[in-house]
């Protein structure tokens, strides 16, 4: 769905919109399974056009001690300015945080990859199925949630004195 930034040059303007899953494809493993909703607004002010508002969907991701497939509600406020696209000359830039608006050209934005953006900014580094999730063993690849395995821990024998330390 784009967003026309132009009509916003007078009054704000007010959005409230559900994308399809399959709108916002977020990264190879991690998934959007329902709709995005997003309710919020376009507006302009002397540095350029902001969007901002609330967004909610859920997301699904893989442990990463154990790899079962897990849920995770993902929801959060945002507002982005986008200053427009400027000339530079060539060579080196001194990283300024006015560059670190988001840039565009036109007069539209893809709120899709906007709403992605946000999404990607909260899903968890390291998603677990539960706090406690003791992953697989190393050595037969048991779910040690499921089932406990007899598998014997090897102790490196640069560490086995401190086993007798009491």
């Amino acid at each position: 769905m784009k967003i026309d930034l132009a009509a916003a040059r007078t009054t704000p303007i007010e959005i409230e919109v559900s994308l399809p899953p399959e709108a916002v494809d977020i990264a190879p493993d991690a998934e959007v399974v329902v709709n995005v909703e997003f309710r919020g607004s376009v507006w302009r002010d002397p540095r350029g056009p902001h969007i901002s508002g609330h967004f909610a969907t859920k997301v699904k991701l893989e442990c990463v001690r154990c790899l079962a497939p897990l849920e995770k509600a993902i929801e959060g406020d945002f507002d982005d300015l986008f200053a427009e696209e400027e000339q530079t000359p060539p060579g080196e830039l001194e990283l300024t945080p006015e560059l670190m608006d988001v840039a565009f050209a036109g007069d539209s934005v893809e709120l899709a990859e906007v709403l992605r953006e946000q999404i990607l900014l909260e899903v968890p580094e390291r998603a677990l199925c539960r706090d406690d999730c003791r992953g697989l063993c190393p050595k037969c690849r048991q779910d040690r949630n499921l089932i406990d395995c007899n598998c014997s821990a090897d102790i490196d024998p640069r560490w086995a004195a401190l086993k007798d330390l009491n």
